[in-house]
């Protein structure tokens, strides 16, 4: 099953948590086992999987994002594309029992670089073929 999740992002940089859309897909998947592929189709967008990020931990983040991009860019789309590049634009998932198998404080999240704009992420539900 594939489905396409459509929102907009309200800042120029933020982090958006899109666990509950995802498990969505698989419930409305039906399948039982599967493999769960996050894809989002931007190259100034990714996501990716780790524990909550509290408030006080995204200063951190948005620092090492900072720190591992180049000074140097010509182009104002090249720190945007190099930010979206260290994060990555794909996920794989297990789902079992119609449910995705994530840590018990793991979420997924959608890293926007580029807002605000209109945004997708791809996410393909391929059962298990036991």
């Amino acid at each position: 099953m594939f489905k396409e999740i459509k929102f907009r992002t309200t800042k120029k940089e933020e982090i958006v948590d899109i666990t509950d859309e995802v498990e969505a897909v698989v419930r409305e998947s039906g399948v039982e086992e599967a493999g769960v592929f996050v894809y989002v189709p931007h190259t100034t967008a990714a996501v990716s999987i780790h524990g909550r990020i509290e408030a006080e931990r995204r200063p951190r983040l948005d620092a090492m994002l900072e720190e591992a991009s180049p000074k140097d860019l010509k182009d104002l789309e090249e720190e945007p594309q190099t930010k979206a590049a260290f994060v990555a634009p794909t996920e794989v998932l297990v789902a079992v029992r119609g449910k995705l198998l994530l840590g018990e404080n793991q979420r997924i999240y959608f890293y926007e670089f580029d807002g605000p704009r209109e945004r997708s992420v791809y996410v393909l539900v391929v059962p298990s073929s036991k």
